[in-house]
Parts: C-alpha cells; structure tokens; sequence
C-alpha cells in the first residue's frame, strides 16, 4: 500500500494535522506532497493519468456538512462538490490512494479547483463508524480526518497491527 497526503498549504502548520502521524509512524508507504493550484505535481499527474492510483474520496452524496443542509442552490447551507464529470468509483482499493489532506471546507476547494484531481479514478470507503475526531468544528456528516482515513485503508488490507498503532496515536494525540 502507497499513499500519497495531498495537503493543502495551510494544513501544513495546523497543529489538528493526523496526516503528520502517519507520515512520522509510516514513511516507507506514506509520503506527501503539497497541493498547488497553479504548479500542481506533475509525477502526481502522471500516475493518476496511468490510472495507478486513485483519489480517496467520498460520493457526492456524503459531502454534506452536518450543521449544515445541503441546499442545492447553496443559500442555506453549504453545498456538496459538484459531480460535473462522471465519476469512476473504483471497487477494489487501488496500490496507490491519494488523500486529500485538509478540511472539508479545503478538499472540496482542492476537487473543484484541480481538474486532474476530479479527473482522476476515485475510491471511497463505504463502511466506515462515525469520526472520532473532536479537535476540529464544521465536519461533514460521515467524515472522517486524515489518521481515520488512512486506519480505515489498513484495516482493510488486513494491516491490523499498523492499524492499532495509529488508533492509539490518535488517541494520545487528541489526549494532548
């Protein structure tokens, strides 16, 4: 398993940032790159036009905030990313995943602004428990933080050990 953190410039310094801890814990598979709008990655390109790898990311339907609606005309309340191109969700979870490492609010901005990303091969993880992560207001209903994502991915190909590491790290981390 390979994963890549896009993370977006201001979650760099962000001392809520769980991607930190699976690049410190796993940094023979985990590496990370930061997202640019205007010079974005160009090996990262690369790989996603191979199809090597695919975007973690949920279906349009989940991106909702929970304090929130989800108006579609986006005046009550935020709206989900647009599905403007047809999406491939990918049944079987690819080599490489690349997750978008941000806020919500960033990630949808990330998707909508970087037409590799959207047009990229995407996979979602569809059993997942609700987040645990309380450092950070304004989660979507269903969402999960970086470390989450990347435990969820583990524990699906049977990597429990390095799973239950990142678990506790997580849970020292909110401890403080």
């Amino acid at each position: 398993m390979n994963l890549v953190l896009l993370t977006h410039q201001r979650e760099v310094d962000r001392p809520t940032n769980t991607g930190l801890l699976a690049l410190n814990a796993f940094p023979q598979w985990c590496r990370r790159i930061i997202w640019s709008r205007v010079s974005p990655d160009l090996a990262l390109i690369e790989l996603i036009r191979s199809h090597r790898a695919a975007v973690l990311f949920p279906r349009t339907k989940d991106l909702c905030l929970s304090e929130g609606s989800c108006d579609p005309d986006g005046k009550d309340g935020p709206v989900p990313m647009e599905n403007t191109q047809a999406q491939l969700y990918l049944e079987h979870m690819p080599d490489t995943l690349i997750i978008l490492d941000a806020t919500w609010q960033e990630a949808r901005k990330m998707m909508r602004q970087s037409p590799y990303l959207k047009a990229a091969d995407k996979f979602a993880l569809t059993e997942q428990a609700d987040s645990g992560f309380t450092l950070r207001r304004n989660q979507i209903e269903g969402g999960l933080c970086t470390l989450e994502c990347i435990i969820g991915l583990l524990e699906l190909k049977n990597h429990h050990e390095e799973a239950e590491l990142l678990k506790q790290a997580l849970i020292d981390f909110q401890a403080g």
